[in-house]
């Protein structure tokens, strides 16, 4: 019998829990942010310092490839 009483009582929390995040919405900020975070995390690997450094000599370095005829 605590078996049934058991069950029932997880199925009714597990459908609450569901209703509830089925009316759940994020701000746009929220999302933003979990962008963001994906963005770093899925870059983690690769190292901070390597981006860093790669953007670094991209900002300071002169554009090629320009032809200087006017």
């Amino acid at each position: 019998m605590r078996l049934w009483i058991s069950a029932v009582f997880v199925l009714f929390v597990l459908v609450q829990f569901y209703q509830w995040i089925k009316g759940f919405i994020l701000p746009l900020p929220i999302y933003v942010l979990a962008g963001a975070f994906l963005a770093i995390a899925s870059n983690y690997d690769k190292g901070m310092k390597t981006i860093i450094s790669a953007s670094n000599k991209q900002s300071l370095s002169p554009p090629e490839n320009q032809s200087e005829e006017t």
